[in-house]
């Protein structure tokens, strides 16, 4: 029978994978290969039975609690956006930073009774606006909400902002941040006091 790993570690993949690798560079958690001359999800590090899991930032948090991966590493906005599932935060890595934030054409965006959102964090956004007093029809758009208003499809959006180049080239001003965010640890429940030492091991080796 295969040995399972004794700690599976869930990244999140892209720039996340990309920072964090620095992180962990020359460390027993390093892994053996680049993920991106690999086609393997599952990958070996310099500790046998210690893997990392790449896999898509939204997955991440089923992956952490359902115990098949027992750390993750993901954004802020992602863990806000699935909050009610079985994980807890541990620690904020201070990598890749932006901010969540509110865009619109203009600053008269909410003279409408109800706000068409375009968004793919539908959670964040019904809970930031109702804190607003503001009502919303919540539109579900995974990519390219830049262009929702332009189309008339919505009166806002609320997405990731960096530089805010995107946001400006596609006629948008950012109105207000709803939350920054940054790239977070966070683990499974249960592998907190069953892998306890092997966590605290993998947290010091980066910090």
């Amino acid at each position: 029978m295969k040995e399972l790993p004794e700690l599976i570690i869930a990244i999140q993949k892209g720039r996340v994978l990309d920072k964090f690798l620095d992180l962990i560079k020359e460390t027993r958690f390093q892994l053996k290969k680049n993920p991106k001359k690999t086609r393997k999800i599952l990958i070996d590090t310099n500790t046998p039975n210690i893997k990392v899991l790449v896999v898509r930032g939204w997955d991440i948090p089923t992956y952490v609690s359902s115990g098949i991966a027992h750390l993750g590493i993901v954004g802020k906005d992602i863990i806000m956006e699935k909050e009610s599932e079985e994980f807890i935060e541990l620690e904020d890595l201070s990598i890749c930073k932006c901010r969540l934030s509110l865009a619109a054409k203009s600053l008269n965006f909410n003279r409408k009774s109800k706000l068409k959102v375009a968004t793919k964090y539908p959670n964040i956004a019904k809970t930031f606006l109702e804190e607003k007093g503001l009502q919303s029809d919540i539109i579900y758009l995974h990519g390219s909400q830049e262009i929702a208003p332009e189309m008339g499809l919505s009166d806002v959006i609320i997405d990731l902002v960096d530089s805010g180049k995107t946001l400006k080239e596609n006629g948008l001003k950012e109105i207000e941040v709803v939350r920054d965010i940054s790239t977070r640890l966070i683990a499974n429940i249960a592998s907190l006091k069953t892998k306890k030492n092997l966590i605290e091991d993998f947290m010091s080796s980066f910090n």
